[in-house]
């Protein structure tokens, strides 16, 4: 079959590139299927481009799928309206976070023939295989979401757990030296920079988040030896200077993740650096495993405390006391690693009090960076349902750009904050406290994202000035 891959427009290119597909291309028969991807993010090819349409139609293809977040969901609709608007028995797909966690809702799109929950990477090649029979057997594939009789039925997600049967991404069909061309850098000044999934799965219940609905409750490890082939892959035949872990909770197994770290202290590679930007859970490092992560290539953590108000940590079930993070971070640094701090604002009951206590904890601590994330209601997760329960949602509400200062929702205790002016007055605080962080903090971030930051908050900052003048005038 021909099969064609398109990545919406809508993903930041500095931060996500398409690994899925990486994932799912190499792990198809490529002497049976002749597979093209078609990057609309790296290109910047709207949905409804007249040139979009054209590689659709020039590539004829069998099937097209797509691969969504949230907040780039509606695009990849309008691309699959196009695909059927090409040739109407075109096979569509759709797969990717937002599928994963939202398949009734998404289904409802009848530009949509099938829709994937959870990996992938072994049950589409079985999908293929049906899809040629006269008489397909859809329940054969695990993951897949189809209509029959009027009903929508969403066979359980893959959850293999010798996951080392899944090839590694194919790096060169997405494009890696493309997208370091353009600037991609995962939290790191380093050019030659790559991601790289080791364990997948979350056993925790954070009622914000996707994860444990994407892989499972599991967590589940590439082997060692597995890891430290594509390492060597990366490093020798790519040139990667630096791996990005993009997992959720790399050190979860702590054991694991120090013999994966003796292992690449065994590769001794010196001009090799590792990170894990998405953060691991504070809770689950000792003194040996920072110190091992120093030497293997470590210069930084993320952690993610969230909050400091204890009373929003209990509605996010976080299963943390913050008092216990000022001396974990102490530990971090004295390993000779810096450490940033992932926050969220406006959460779901938030109240300045709460706000204040993030404040606090945040200056207690030595953090080198902080991100203050504005909470953004992702569909699927049990807070979104909780919110369309009492109303103060819509179902079908979609989230912001994750990189911008919007907010798609804002308790009502919050709704006059000063959100642009809070945060300035934190990086104040930790410029001044610590000067030399200064350097730090600036490789930290994108200028252009710093610059679509400050104008939108200088946006807010004049509406908040006129409201409150409107309101001095009343």
């Amino acid at each position: 079959m021909k099969i064609v891959f398109i990545w919406p427009k809508g993903f930041d290119t500095n931060y996500v590139l398409p690994l899925a597909f990486g994932y799912l291309k190499s792990n198809l028969d490529q002497h049976r299927h002749e597979i093209k991807i078609i990057d609309c993010s790296l290109r910047r090819i709207d949905a409804d481009s007249p040139a979009l349409r054209q590689e659709i139609i020039d590539f004829n293809p069998d099937v097209a799928g797509v691969s969504c977040w949230s907040t780039t969901y509606n695009e990849a609709i309008k691309i699959l309206e196009i695909v059927k608007s090409v040739r109407e028995d075109i096979i569509t797909v759709i797969g990717g976070v937002h599928s994963t966690t939202y398949p009734d809702r998404t289904m409802e799109h009848k530009a949509i023939d099938f829709l994937f929950r959870g990996e992938s990477e072994l049950s589409f090649p079985v999908f293929l295989d049906e899809i040629a029979n006269k008489n397909p057997g859809y329940e054969n594939v695990p993951g897949l979401a189809y209509r029959s009789n009027g009903l929508i039925i969403k066979n359980p997600p893959e959850r293999r757990d010798n996951i080392d049967e899944i090839n590694w991404p194919d790096y060169d069909a997405i494009d890696l030296e493309g997208y370091i061309r353009s600037g991609y850098r995962l939290h790191t000044t380093i050019k030659r920079n790559a991601p790289v999934w080791v364990t997948r799965g979350c056993p925790y219940r954070c009622t914000f988040c996707t994860a444990p609905l994407q892989n499972g409750k599991k967590v589940r490890m590439h082997s060692v030896e597995y890891m430290v082939r594509l390492v060597k892959h990366l490093h020798y035949q790519k040139n990667i200077r630096q791996i990005n872990i993009i997992d959720d909770n790399f050190t979860f197994n702590t054991e694991y993740a120090k013999d994966f770290c003796r292992a690449i202290i065994g590769l001794n590679i010196k001009d090799l650096r590792f990170s894990t930007p998405n953060g691991i859970r504070l809770q689950r490092t000792d003194s040996e495993l920072l110190d091992l992560m120093r030497e293997a290539g470590w210069r930084s953590l993320v952690i993610a405390p969230e909050s400091g108000s204890k009373k929003i940590l209990e509605k996010m079930k976080k299963d943390l006391d913050p008092g216990i993070v000022p001396g974990k971070v102490n530990e971090i640094r004295a390993a000779g690693l810096k450490c940033s701090g992932f926050f969220i604002i406006g959460y779901p009951g938030e109240e300045m009090e709460d706000i204040e206590a993030t404040v606090d904890l945040i200056k207690k601590c030595r953090f080198n960076f902080f991100f203050l994330n504005n909470f953004q209601p992702l569909p699927g997760t049990p807070l979104y349902d909780e919110l369309v329960r009492d109303g103060e949602i819509e179902d079908g509400l979609m989230p912001e750009n994750f990189s911008g200062g919007a907010r798609a929702y804002t308790p009502a205790a919050l709704r006059n904050v000063n959100f642009p002016k809070l945060v300035l007055g934190l990086y104040l605080n930790l410029a001044f406290s610590e000067p030399l962080n200064i350097p730090y903090m600036i490789t930290q971030v994108n200028p252009k994202m710093i610059a679509e930051k400050v104008w939108i908050n200088f946006k807010q900052m004049i509406l908040h000035w006129g409201r409150s003048k409107i309101k001095r005038a009343d």
